[in-house]
């Protein structure tokens, strides 16, 4: 079991990632509070010129890769803050057993232990 102090510490890295990640994800894309996720990625304005229309398509997809694997960040970052809350953070999701410390100082948001994410 993780003591209180050592559960504020990596519940204040959760929050930081989150904002850090909030912020990112902000510059790229617009909040949609009507849709299932949160952000969107922004299309970019189309021109009649061709070459500038493809290094904006260019430009946006690489945004796309980078703001889906920003979301998915995000949600695990969600389900790590709900977990603290339940007591049941640092336990493994698919054996149970409780997640090495120095994994979750490393990555707070992990959810599984290293020989279940092999």
């Amino acid at each position: 079991m993780i003591d209180q102090a050592i559960m504020e510490e990596l519940k204040q890295k959760l929050l930081a990632e989150k904002a850090r990640l909030e912020k990112n994800l902000s510059q790229t894309e617009t909040e949609n509070p009507e849709a299932d996720r949160e952000y969107e990625t922004k299309f970019p304005e189309v021109d009649r010129d061709e070459e500038e229309n493809a290094d904006e398509m260019e430009m946006y997809e690489s945004n796309l890769a980078a703001d889906e694997t920003m979301k998915g960040e995000l949600e695990k970052i969600e389900k790590a803050l709900a977990s603290m809350e339940n007591d049941t953070y640092g336990f493994c999701a698919n054996c149970q057993k409780e997640i090495p410390l120095e994994r979750l100082r490393a990555y707070p948001q992990a959810d599984t232990c290293l020989d279940c994410e092999k």
